[in-house]
């Protein structure tokens, strides 16, 4: 403890794994003064991941899926400190942040994900990335500057390489990415750029496996492989990437080459750096392994949640997927068990039965899986714009969100809110 004889727990993240671990324990513990929660994350907002691809297309706007961290926690005896956390020395009990140091009781790294590039170079300088929301602005604005620049080119290569869009990943996040912008693309087409043909617009889907998501049952792989082939979209199974050149996707299985300007990595992720340097068990992506209380073996002042934990199921033994769904439920089981720390009670397991997935595929289509049931087209789109439109932070932000919704329904050819992108010269685009 500290001089003040308060127990210190610092929470890094704020994510949905330590933005509810933080509320929630707030809420056990009440008014207890011998306790102190910060909650520390490099941005001031928490940000909503699973609308991004919704915001990239310009369907919802994206502050409305970035809530100030300080409007959530008014009123609440939470601190807030915005700090990048460097280093985490577990013996001292102290993280390094880039301006300063900060003591710790009790710590939960919940610092989430970035992107797995699986050691390519390349890849992670050229390929475009959909984490956060720089990310689905960058995409947006990448986009119409190629459509702009594809305008005034007489090359026919080279207008096929400008308007080629690859997304890498058939999971949820590639499958949602690669549908939403195949609508945006099509989209923008009609409505700015008559002048090109819809059939030189051109969208591939890469993955590794031989079918789209493959955490899901069989039946609604083929579904989403019809739905993504009925749009359009070129599926490409059974390839993996080798390289990404300036211009230019190349495969590990001798496929031919694809030229392209655009290239979307979504195929999976890996913990946050900051965690490498810790002397824990890691699996494979850098995930710490952790017990069924969440909290590392040996060392139960430290949990770990979210993307960034190897947590087993406990009757199953498989691991817990990466997603928000279990971030959530992790942040209840995990304040109890430090409140129980503190108040000298028994811990509890995390046992959570995985509900199952939910997909958006563009307009009116989607599949999902919920408690086992197979679901497809508007009964899963719908279910996935209600679950997640409840999960957003704030009845003006649903409100807000509902309403550009419907508008893209209403009208969607001119659905794709506008923001201003960074002028440049590159090659054809002089702006």
């Amino acid at each position: 403890m500290t001089t003040d004889n308060k127990e210190q727990v610092l929470i890094l993240g704020a994510g949905f794994a330590g933005l509810y671990t933080a509320l929630n324990l707030e809420k056990i513990l009440g008014r207890d003064a011998a306790v102190e929660i910060t909650l520390v994350d490099q941005n001031h907002f928490h940000l909503f991941t699973p609308m991004l691809h919704e915001a990239a297309s310009g369907v919802i706007h994206p502050g409305l899926i970035m809530t100030p961290i300080r409007r959530i926690l008014r009123g609440k005896r939470i601190n807030f400190l915005r700090a990048r956390a460097d280093a985490i020395d577990l013996e001292a009990k102290k993280i390094k942040f880039c301006c300063l140091e900060r003591s710790f009781d009790i710590l939960v790294i919940a610092l989430g994900s970035v992107t797995n590039f699986y050691g390519m170079t390349s890849v992670r300088q050229n390929a475009l990335e959909i984490k956060n929301a720089s990310d689905a602005r960058r995409l947006r604005c990448h986009v119409i500057n190629l459509f702009e620049a594809a305008a005034r080119t007489n090359d026919p290569q080279r207008r096929q390489k400008l308007l080629t869009f690859v997304v890498v990943g058939g999971g949820c996040t590639g499958v949602e990415t690669v549908a939403e912008l195949r609508e945006f693309l099509m989209h923008l087409r009609h409505e700015q750029y008559d002048d090109i043909s819809p059939d030189e617009v051109r969208t591939a889907l890469i993955e590794v496996q031989d079918r789209v998501l493959p955490q899901m049952d069989r039946t609604i792989s083929r579904r989403a492989l019809r739905r993504m082939q009925k749009m359009g979209i070129e599926v490409m199974l059974n390839t993996a990437v080798a390289d990404l050149t300036t211009g230019s996707l190349t495969f590990a299985n001798g496929r031919d080459p694809l030229p392209t300007e655009t290239v979307v990595w979504a195929a999976g992720v890996r913990a946050h750096p900051v965690l490498d340097a810790l002397p824990l068990e890691k699996d494979s992506i850098g995930r710490i392994v952790i017990g069924s209380d969440l909290s590392v073996p040996g060392m139960p002042n430290i949990y770990v949640l979210g993307d960034a934990a190897h947590a087993l199921h406990p009757d199953t033994g498989e691991i817990y997927p990466p997603t928000a769904q279990v971030a959530y439920r992790q942040a209840k089981v995990a304040a109890a068990n430090i409140a129980a720390d503190i108040q000298g009670d028994a811990r509890r397991p995390f046992d959570f039965t995985y509900i199952g997935d939910l997909v958006s595929m563009g307009k009116l289509s989607g599949v999902a899986d919920p408690f086992g049931i197979k679901l497809r087209g508007f009964a899963a789109w719908a279910m996935w714009k209600f679950y997640y439109l409840l999960g957003l932070i704030g009845w003006q932000n649903r409100l807000r969100v509902a309403v550009n919704w419907l508008l893209a329904l209403l009208f969607p050819t001119h659905s794709a809110l506008s923001y201003e992108c960074s002028s440049g010269c590159d090659g054809e685009l002089c702006l």
